[in-house]
């Protein structure tokens, strides 16, 4: 059997262990929240990926420390297996707004007229997401603001973990651009023109400690964006891909139309570092070469994809892949900037679209799988020493 067929054998065997693990040892109405954090694990598992989080269930929350008064600024949880309707007025004759899972968290606030919390049996209550209503007493318990904040740092660290956000990736934020905020900074509000070409290579240029010189003639305010417009300067082959015109008044200034979405190449890639005053190195497209050069002191842009063509109709429109990280934006044919490693050897890479807005780690299955049809990068470090 191959090792991908072991892993989905084995999946449901770990996922049966787990759940029954969750169940013996967290609280119930954190126990939807464990589940899915070792569920999400074991699909991880089954697909070949890393999912950064432990298989095991985290471990028991303190006892709540309630005082069991129902009063304005508790919270409860929904205890109830059905779940709870959330209703207009207190009573079962009322209109339903929603219906809560098992597990929701419900803050008690007060009613619209000020009137007591508790009425028949029902208390009014806030959701997280900002629904109010009435809830049957009975169906919901009151839990300690420990075990709400609990809930929340477990919830927090799934996502991070679905994001590849990790702390290793965290230390590279300072050198991080998002490459449509970058747009939105230089003058276009709807960031459809935004290039992940110049984003990359200025992350790529940050990490190396190099700088780019600033655009003749045109004042910059100090932003990202300003860094960014930069980039598309100087990697740029001739006046139409520069992005910079003169207005009426014969100045000089951005272009922010179709000019700065036109493609960037790693030739546009090396005419930047070199403006900068660093040096360029070809390293071959895969993680095995790109972890030499990441280890040599270098940063790399590398080109890759996040689709390809259906494998049951190939002449039909592409896909997404499955294994590699998630897609932000619209491109397909995309350029990042891998930054470090960790000890446990996954790469750290600066995506300019990823709609988490941070540095992410990815294990080097994740990264080949990235480059596979589109395939290509180039090592970028500081000036040459004599």
């Amino acid at each position: 059997m191959s090792t991908d067929g072991i892993r989905r054998a084995l999946g449901p065997l770990l996922r049966t262990v787990a759940n029954t693990a969750v169940e013996k040892a967290v609280a119930p109405p954190l126990q939807p929240a464990a589940k899915a954090v070792t569920n999400f694990a074991v699909s991880s598992f089954e697909r070949g990926r890393s999912p950064l989080v432990a298989l095991s269930p985290p471990p028991p929350p303190p006892a709540p420390q309630v005082d069991g008064k129902l009063e304005a600024g508790d919270w409860l949880s929904v205890t109830d297996k059905d779940g709870a309707n959330q209703r207009q007025r207190p009573t079962t004759k009322s209109g339903i707004n929603t219906t809560f899972t098992e597990g929701t968290l419900l803050k008690i606030i007060p009613p619209p007229d000020n009137g007591a919390v508790s009425q028949e049996g029902f208390v009014y209550v806030e959701s997280r997401s900002g629904k109010q209503g009435w809830v049957h007493e009975s169906l919901v318990g009151e839990v300690s603001e420990e075990f709400v904040n609990q809930v929340k740092a477990d919830e927090l660290a799934k996502k991070r973990a679905e994001n590849h956000q990790t702390d290793a990736a965290d230390a590279y934020q300072g050198i991080y651009v998002n490459q449509f905020d970058a747009e939105k900074q230089v003058g276009d509000p709807s960031a459809r023109n935004a290039n992940c070409g110049p984003a990359s290579t200025l992350m790529a240029l940050r990490n190396e400690g190099l700088t780019l010189p600033p655009i003749p003639d045109v004042t910059s305010s100090g932003t990202a964006g300003d860094e960014v417009q930069a980039a598309r300067y100087w990697g740029s082959t001739n006046t139409g891909n520069d992005g910079v015109t003169t207005n009426d008044a014969g100045e000089t200034v951005y272009a922010l139309g179709e000019e700065n979405s036109l493609y960037t190449g790693f030739k546009n890639v090396r005419n930047a570092v070199t403006a900068a005053g660093g040096t360029c190195e070809d390293v071959a497209a895969n993680s095995a070469s790109i972890k030499t050069a990441i280890e040599s002191g270098m940063s790399v842009v590398i080109s890759g994809n996040f689709v390809e063509p259906s494998a049951q109709d190939p002449e039909g429109a592409p896909v997404l892949k499955g294994d590699t990280w998630e897609q932000g934006g619209g491109a397909e044919e995309h350029l990042v900037a891998v930054v470090g490693m960790t000890p446990e050897g996954n790469f750290i890479v600066c995506d300019p679209a990823s709609a988490c807005r941070t540095p992410i780690e990815v294990t080097a299955e994740e990264l080949d799988a990235f480059m596979r049809g589109n395939a290509g990068a180039i090592g970028i470090a500081g000036p040459a020493t004599e």
